[in-house]
């Protein structure tokens, strides 16, 4: 006691104010621009929020975080929502925010028309940047949800139209804070791989199914439109439904308007392509009898005409062109049939060799769960049902550990 009023100690008198400023605004609305925002690897946001007379010491946890749809910077102007407190360590006051939303009358309009604006006068949507598609793709490489439907659809049509085509899945989160880091950080890895290595696709779909403006807000953020520029390797972007459009849809070489349609863009029929080689086989196999039917009438017509009658010397003359005739025609037609049974060959130790039943002639089994196919150990659970596929038939089987 000191003249008789009570002396505190600093734990009781921040504690105290701590319970004033939680009681008194324990569950409010704030509004301001964002400064020194920071998002360190735990997932926590630090920053601070602030107007023309005062400023603010905000925190946003990981597990609230994760639910903003965009990525916050500096200068934004945006609205929390949360409670006010006391950081008793520092004795600062600080508010501890559980929501963030972009502030003012059609604020995302407004910020995807800034961005928008801004990265066409620099040339990222220019038609003279846009590259063709391979019309054969070897390898594919996808950037979407690992367990997002519009993965399973682009599967099940690259299954069904261009079997033989390799597929690289890399998964990302598709939403939220941090995705478009993910987003374009897949992009680079997949485009940082040199010419001539086995991993690196012939094409790239980046995209993923519907949502909300929110939902989709990931792929109108400028990291990912730049990764996009940056690709030496061509791209679709397959975001949302039909009537929805994305800063990376105007960047990427092709749109998709769906995640559906971009595996039908970046694959032929496999059917188109058998129509096509029997095509080529037929006009090959016509241009080759058709040279000799008309070579043959030719020595016959020379054969029956009038200087093939006339003395010796002529008629010596005339069969040593006909020996060079006969010897030219048969060479360039036993060269024309062997390069064209050589390409067929190709073609068809191509199509052996990227049939998905060679794996089990080879002793491979392929483990499926539920109807689907599972590529990794870490997939299973004990106890999970699985069936084996051999190349003579399947068994089923259950995890023990």
């Amino acid at each position: 006691m000191e003249n008789g009023r009570p002396i505190h100690s600093v734990s009781d008198l921040v504690g105290g104010l701590k319970q004033v400023v939680e009681e008194n605004f324990g569950d409010v609305w704030v509004e301001g621009e964002v400064s020194n925002f920071r998002r360190y690897r735990s997932g926590h946001c630090y920053f601070t929020l602030k107007d023309e007379a005062a400023q603010l010491r905000c925190v946003m946890w990981k597990g609230f975080a994760r639910y903003v749809f965009f990525e916050p910077q500096d200068g934004m102007l945006v609205r929390l929502h949360g409670y006010a407190s006391v950081y008793e360590i520092r004795g600062e006051m600080q508010f501890v925010a559980r929501s963030m939303q972009l502030a003012g009358e059609g604020a995302l309009q407004k910020a995807f028309e800034e961005l928008k604006a801004r990265l066409e006068v620099e040339g990222l949507f220019s038609p003279a940047h846009k590259r063709p598609l391979p019309p054969y793709p070897e390898t594919i490489g996808i950037v979407t949800s690992g367990d997002g439907a519009a993965l399973h659809d682009i599967l099940s049509i690259l299954r069904r139209r261009f079997p033989q085509v390799r597929v690289l899945v890399c998964p990302v989160h598709v939403q939220g804070m941090g995705a478009s880091d993910e987003i374009a950080e897949a992009i680079n890895t997949f485009n940082d791989l040199p010419p001539g290595d086995p991993f690196r696709p012939d094409v790239l779909i980046v995209g993923r199914g519907g949502g909300s403006a929110e939902d989709l807000w990931a792929f109108n953020e400028e990291r990912v439109a730049r990764a996009l520029f940056a690709a030496e390797i061509p791209t679709v972007s397959a975001v949302g439904h039909q009537t929805d459009y994305s800063i990376s849809d105007f960047v990427a070489d092709v749109r998709a308007a769906t995640p559906s349609m971009a595996a039908e863009l970046v694959v032929p029929d496999r059917r188109d392509v058998a129509t096509l080689v029997g095509g080529l086989y037929s006009y090959l196999h016509d241009q080759v009898t058709g040279r000799i039917d008309g070579d043959r009438q030719r020595i016959l017509s020379l054969t029956g005409s009038y200087r093939f009658h006339k003395p010796v010397e002529r008629l010596r003359q005339a069969q040593q062109r006909l020996d060079e005739v006969t010897a030219r025609l048969h060479r360039s037609t036993q060269y024309r049939l062997q390069n064209q049974r050589q390409h067929l060959e190709n073609l068809q130790r191509r199509l052996d060799a990227l049939d998905p039943r060679r794996p089990l002639l080879r002793g491979y089994v392929r483990v499926e769960r539920d109807g689907k196919a599972v590529r990794e150990a870490a997939h299973l659970n004990q106890n999970d049902q699985i069936m084996l596929h051999f190349r003579d038939g399947t068994r089923q089987a259950r995890i023990e550990e």
